[in-house]
């Protein structure tokens, strides 16, 4: 009788892909939950319409509707940090410019803490520092570097066909919305360094606005460039623009 033997199949590139997709999906997740959850960001969604208590110590005593602007725009950011991250856990192999987008935006809220604990006085630059090192360290190194695609994450995502690309009168609204989110930024920046206030010289109303501002830049820039999973960078950050064109008629009126 002929000898038999059993051959192992092999692992396709596509199943080992997925698999080693795996802790990244977990680390997504948990961005996700503590991004749109802990921090309670569904909730200060509403803050255009509806008055919300502030119990976070600022160490002194703030006027929630006199920060109702800065709150808006702080939960926008966060949101579109929980919602990227969701997304991208979803499908991330086909969301590597989503995955570098939303790692941009983990590394940007890490290092602005620091200007933020700076100027709420809570602790010295060390303290600052420390807290900024952590919160990147944390958050955006393992979304990054657990990305089965990492080295296309770190070039802003794996370059796309260029006939897959934004065109016509998406580019240039894409390109428009960068621009916008960039003196969005850099608007803030001057308003606070010219001594401009809302209420207090403890508050930190400028890292808010100028997050948000780079939030639409560096999305609408990414979108631009029709890198892989351009699409879902483009709707998340033409909802975050949607949502704050509609919180700031609401606000004014």
């Amino acid at each position: 009788m002929a000898a038999t033997s059993s051959a192992t199949a092999p692992t396709s590139p596509t199943t080992t892909r997925t698999s080693r997709a795996i802790p990244f999906r977990i680390v997504a997740v948990l961005v996700a939950a503590t991004y749109l959850v802990l921090f309670g960001t569904y909730r200060w969604l509403l803050t255009p319409w509806l008055l919300l208590p502030d119990d976070v110590d600022h160490g002194w005593t703030r006027t929630p509707e006199l920060h109702a602007w800065a709150d808006t725009a702080a939960a926008a950011t966060l949101a579109a940090i929980g919602i990227g991250a969701l997304v991208a856990a979803w499908k991330p192999l086909r969301r590597s410019a989503l995955v570098a987008w939303v790692g941009v935006l983990l590394t940007v809220v890490g290092v602005s803490s620091i200007a933020s604990v700076l100027l709420q006085q809570h602790t010295g630059f060390g303290g600052a520092l420390l807290q900024g090192a952590l919160t990147v360290a944390l958050t955006a190194v393992p979304f990054v570097f657990l990305h089965p695609q990492r080295r296309d994450v770190l070039r802003g995502g794996h370059a796309g066909a260029p006939d897959s690309w934004p065109h016509g009168a998406l580019r240039a609204g894409l390109f428009a919305l960068a621009v916008a989110g960039a003196a969005l930024a850099i608007g803030a920046i001057v308003w606070r360094v010219t001594g401009s206030l809302v209420e207090n010289p403890l508050e930190d109303d400028v890292v808010s606005f100028s997050n948000l501002g780079l939030t639409l830049a560096s999305g609408a820039a990414i979108a631009a460039t029709g890198r892989q999973g351009w699409r879902s960078v483009a709707v998340i950050t033409g909802a975050v623009a949607a949502y704050a064109v509609v919180a700031a008629v609401s606000l004014a009126l």
